[in-house]
């Protein structure tokens, strides 16, 4: 009786702290809107990072396999989840407040209007029913009816995201940058630091001699090199004023994503540098020789021909530089040899199993639960997480529904990075380059997931491409004037 009447307490206290801190935020989000923004990306930092090391992480190679421990306490295990319910509470008070707020207020605070762009409205619409096709519709109609917390409560987060990133005072692709670093930085320095939370031993990878793999603090090594890459390719595109920061934030991003060992993430990055590095060279060469139109024409011929051949030789690389799958499949999938499935070979059977799935469900999916543990114990995949795959990843929980729901928002972020490779000397197309050939062996989009690192190369993506490649009022687009060390009167350096 006692334990009840404590539990009744501390629930009715814990209930006045969230009116309180709701309260707070909406008084926030009146005064400073400039900076909700950051404080909210901040947040998802900290929560992420401090969830990792609060969990007590044991990453091991055991006789039966790879084996991730948590040691953490029960004190550890409720503050993650207080973090995560703070973030979630503040994310609800943020999309509250923004209905609150008059319009006035809001249009006054409007970082697109005082540049003379369009808010980017269609985007986020497009990006929101997708969340809701992939997330919502297969619990309602589709033949599995799992329902998670986790199906719902990202909806509001990237929604106040998505929302105050318009009112913020700052850069927000700086606070994005800002963000990829700290989680690179924490993550090298605990690897040599705490080893057994941050890296994976006995992993043969792509060194030679090299057997440990950096997850970092994040849920995953796939992850940390998706962080990794998209801090790599964010700087090269848009370099920090000073030079040795600049230096510094390349060389622990290339480390990161050496050390995290994933090919789709060095292929995309690999890729993204040279977009960058042939645009600028296309444009200082045509600056300064003044060629015609002929030359130019001859010279982007040449560069979409390499191009193309480096995705294709990159592409096969990546699907098919490891063969010993087929023989690991032949030995029933022995607990060392499940690390093979994370290969290109060995993702066509993940594959075939994410199209199976999907066919049985055309219209709305089989809903999160399809790739759920026990139903990979059954396929004899356990270590496939996903569809290894994005397309195949919404089709097979989602069905055709949310398959054409992604489809729409993919063009709406095509239409504004292509709108934004002007302003951002190739940037913007990097990004997108690496969005798409990351979409192709990995899942860049994982919307029911808000710690863990992933979420966070999502912001770095779509904010890049909404921030840059919104649409002006008039044919000639303003320049941002409030980025310092980035920006001149012509453009950007």
């Amino acid at each position: 009786m006692f334990t009840i009447i404590v539990l009744l307490i501390a629930a009715f206290v814990f209930a006045l702290c969230c009116v309180g801190a709701m309260i707070v935020t909406v008084s926030a989000a009146s005064n400073w809107p400039g900076r909700l923004f950051s404080y909210l990306m901040w947040m998802i930092v900290v929560a992420s990072v401090g969830t990792i090391v609060l969990s007590g992480r044991v990453i091991k190679m055991e006789q039966q396999g790879l084996v991730v421990g948590l040691e953490s306490e029960v004190g550890g295990t409720i503050l993650a989840k207080l973090l995560l319910a703070a973030i979630i509470g503040i994310s609800v008070a943020l999309c509250a407040a923004w209905m609150l707020i008059p319009r006035k207020s809001k249009a006054r605070n409007n970082s697109f209007d005082r540049r003379g762009l369009h808010s980017p409205n269609d985007i986020v619409i497009a990006f929101m029913i997708f969340y809701v096709a992939f997330s919502i519709l297969p619990f309602v109609f589709g033949d599995s009816h799992y329902f998670h917390v986790s199906l719902v409560y990202p909806f509001f987060v990237f929604l106040a995201l998505f929302l105050w990133v318009r009112m913020s005072s700052g850069d927000p692709v700086d606070v994005v940058k800002q963000c990829l670093t700290v989680v690179v930085l924490v993550s090298l320095v605990a690897a040599v630091v705490v080893p057994s939370l941050v890296v994976q031993p006995g992993y043969i990878g792509l060194i030679p001699g090299f057997t440990t793999r950096l997850w970092g603090v994040t849920g995953h090594a796939n992850a940390m090199g998706a962080i990794a890459c998209a801090l790599l390719t964010l700087e090269a595109a848009e370099p920090s004023a000073k030079v040795w920061i600049k230096r510094c934030i390349l060389a622990a991003a290339s480390l990161a994503l050496i050390l995290a060992q994933s090919k789709t993430s060095i292929v995309a990055a690999s890729f993204g540098l040279l977009i960058i590095l042939s645009w600028r060279l296309l444009s200082n060469v045509s600056a300064k020789a003044r060629v015609n139109r002929t030359n130019q024409a001859y010279a982007l011929s040449i560069l979409i021909v390499a191009f193309s051949a480096f995705l294709t030789i990159g592409g096969a690389w990546l699907m098919f530089s490891d063969t010993s799958l087929l023989a690991s499949l032949e030995r029933q999938l022995e607990a060392r040899a499940v690390d093979d499935l994370a290969t290109g070979t060995g993702r066509t059977f993940i594959w075939e199993r994410a199209i199976q799935g999907g066919m049985a469900s055309p219209l709305f999916g089989q809903g999160p639960e399809f790739w759920h543990l026990e139903n990979r114990l059954r396929w004899g995949l356990s270590a496939a997480a996903h569809a290894h795959n994005l397309f195949l990843q919404v089709f097979s929980v989602s069905g055709f529904i949310g398959l054409t729901a992604l489809l729409v928002f993919l063009y709406f972020f095509s239409r504004y990075s292509i709108r934004a490779a002007k302003v951002t000397r190739g940037g913007s197309l990097a990004m997108l380059a690496v969005f798409f050939i990351r979409s192709m062996t990995e899942v860049p989009i994982a919307p029911n997931s808000i710690l863990g690192g992933e979420s966070l190369a999502i912001m770095a993506y779509f904010i890049y491409a909404i921030d840059r490649g919104a649409k002006g009022f008039h044919e000639t687009r303003a320049e941002p004037t409030w980025r310092n060390g980035f920006v001149k009167t012509a453009g950007i350096r």
